[in-house]
């Protein structure tokens, strides 16, 4: 019933005319200051937005002698980030394969755009959703020695990142074996008191995103709709109990339930928004469940 209750102010959303224009500021390529072993920053010529668009590549050390084809992991980054903000992860998956935790793979660092929430934004010309989709994905299958299959493709983000990584596995099962997803912010609702302490410019845009909500990018309708195509998709949520996307989480986990999609669900007590908390708590079994 409180979830229910709460999806009711959507139908009062402004209508298209009263919306607020949503101004994008994104630098599409951002080479790292610093590269962690065995990643390489690259662009990609978005034939979708006609512009460069920067990512970064991590390849595992025997991958030039070994001959081997390789899974793929698309690491999608928060809303703040960009393609090189967040490479420290893939010096965690390095140690991860050293230990023997994990396999090897191939990691790659889309730029999918300051705060688009992996959307496409026609008018703005930005178009992260098509270019990782339609360009990247196909760019790197032909480019690195993939596995150029479902089977061999999975995602992983945190924040805007899971909740773009959620999105594109509901919307599109059938590209990707797996899915986690960091204290994804899936909340479509009014935000009153939603992020406590953010500033006053972020609310001003999380209120301005709202009034673009869009069926074809909520990850609740899109399990909704997609839930027969989802029984072969891999997915795992992680949750802080601290963290200030909590509420979205214990949400999501019921919603999914509910229309019988298998998926994990953990809550990490203590844990803040805080990326690296979440990688020393539970990155190496998030690694671990790609395969």
């Amino acid at each position: 019933m409180k979830l229910l209750f709460a999806f009711l102010p959507f139908l009062a959303l402004p209508l298209l005319a009263e919306r607020q224009p949503l101004v994008f500021d994104i630098n599409w390529v951002n080479p790292p200051a610093a590269k962690p072993a065995g990643v390489q920053h690259l662009v990609l010529r978005s034939a979708s937005m006609q512009r460069d668009v920067g990512y970064n590549v991590y390849l595992p050390p025997e991958y030039e002698s070994s001959g081997k084809r390789y899974p793929v992991i698309y690491w999608l980054h928060g809303a703040g980030g960009n393609e090189s903000s967040t490479l420290w992860v893939a010096e965690e998956y390095q140690k991860a394969i050293a230990a023997g935790l994990t396999e090897s793979a191939i990691l790659v660092f889309p730029n999918g755009g300051r705060r688009t929430e992996y959307r496409d934004w026609k008018p703005q010309n930005v178009m992260p959703e098509t270019m990782i989709i339609r360009e990247l994905i196909p760019h790197i299958d032909a480019t690195f020695r993939t596995i150029a299959t479902p089977a061999g493709r999975s995602l992983e983000g945190m924040s805007m990142g899971a909740n773009g990584a959620l999105k594109l596995a509901f919307k599109y099962p059938e590209l990707f074996h797996s899915v986690v997803a960091y204290a994804g912010s899936y909340k479509r609702l009014p935000l009153d008191g939603y992020f406590p302490g953010i500033s006053v410019e972020q609310q001003a845009w999380i209120a301005k995103l709202q009034q673009w909500w869009s069926a074809d990018d909520d990850v609740f309708e899109l399990a909704h709709h997609n839930s027969a195509r989802l029984g072969e998709l891999r997915i795992r949520l992680v949750i802080g109990s601290k963290d200030v996307a909590f509420e979205d989480s214990e949400a999501l986990h019921p919603w999914l339930r509910a229309r019988g999609i298998p998926h994990e669900y953990e809550i990490l007590l203590g844990v803040s928004h805080d990326t690296k908390a979440y990688y020393a708590r539970s990155g190496a079994h998030g690694f671990r469940f790609h395969f």
